[in-house]
């Protein structure tokens, strides 16, 4: 096949990023992975300039960056000032490294317990809400609201407020029980991989309605849980806030010195 400056073969541009779909940005990198793959790019050789890219498959530079970036998380290329963007390896790198670590535990909590959503809407986030989302003022969320239970048992182990960034909203549009975490869903169905969350925890007394919500006493002690799951990027695409009666809920962790 003829080739593109820079060594790029010339492959049909790939199809448009059907409307609530997979990310154009995951386009370029899945097609990128794929002539890498194929032996297109060997393993050691430079891949062609953001540029060059971004004429070939007829996007932005932002969005070639994102999937560069992308890419870099996976380990399958690294860049350096001056020098290019270099083949790594042919396959990406399995799991997540060790600042990650923490996301198989999010995986096996999700897994212990349901999150039963009973009001599903469409927000615009302004003001505080835009601040806390970081976003621009007037932006589209799916807001999420219901208990987080433990099958069995008789009162909920929390209270989930989940905002979703709207282009995943045919996932979350109607109220239902998630067995699974809302976050690995998007992984699977869009391809967008979570490559950092961020997590904060804070003490906080409970308000009647949350009291009510969670069948405990008014006044009593809560843990606060805010996690914010950020892709390539750090675009934030999931914001989760957890209410948890102190009684029910234990955040364990162990540091050791290196």
């Amino acid at each position: 096949p003829a080739v593109l400056p820079g060594g790029m073969a010339n492959s049909p541009r790939p199809p448009r990023a059907p409307s609530g779909g997979i990310a154009r940005y995951l386009v370029v990198a899945q097609a990128l992975q794929h002539a890498i793959e194929a032996g297109t790019y060997p393993v050691g050789s430079l891949i062609p300039t953001e540029m060059e890219l971004a004429a070939h498959f007829a996007v932005s530079r932002q969005t070639v960056r994102q999937a560069i970036g992308h890419l870099r998380q996976q380990k399958l290329l690294s860049a350096r000032k001056g020098v290019g963007t270099r083949v790594e390896t042919a396959q990406p790198a399995v799991g997540y490294h060790h600042t990650l670590q923490s996301l198989s535990e999010l995986f096996r909590y999700a897994e212990q317990n349901v999150f039963r959503v009973i009001r599903a809407e469409r927000v615009i986030a302004r003001g505080r809400l835009a601040g806390e989302l970081a976003c621009r003022a007037g932006r589209a969320w799916m807001r999420l609201d219901g208990p987080r239970e433990v099958p069995g048992a008789a009162a909920p182990l929390g209270w989930l407020t989940v905002y979703i960034d709207e282009r995943y909203a045919d996932l979350v549009a109607e109220p239902r029980s998630h067995v699974s975490a809302i976050f690995s869903q998007i992984e699977q169905r869009y391809g967008e991989a979570i490559v950092e969350v961020s997590q904060e925890i804070e003490a906080v007394l409970l308000d009647a309605e949350a009291a009510e919500r969670l069948m405990a006493a008014p006044g009593s002690a809560a843990l606060l849980v805010i996690r914010r799951y950020y892709a390539a990027g750090r675009r934030l695409i999931e914001l989760s806030r957890t209410l948890h009666p102190a009684a029910r809920f234990r955040y364990a962790m162990t540091l050791r010195r290196q």
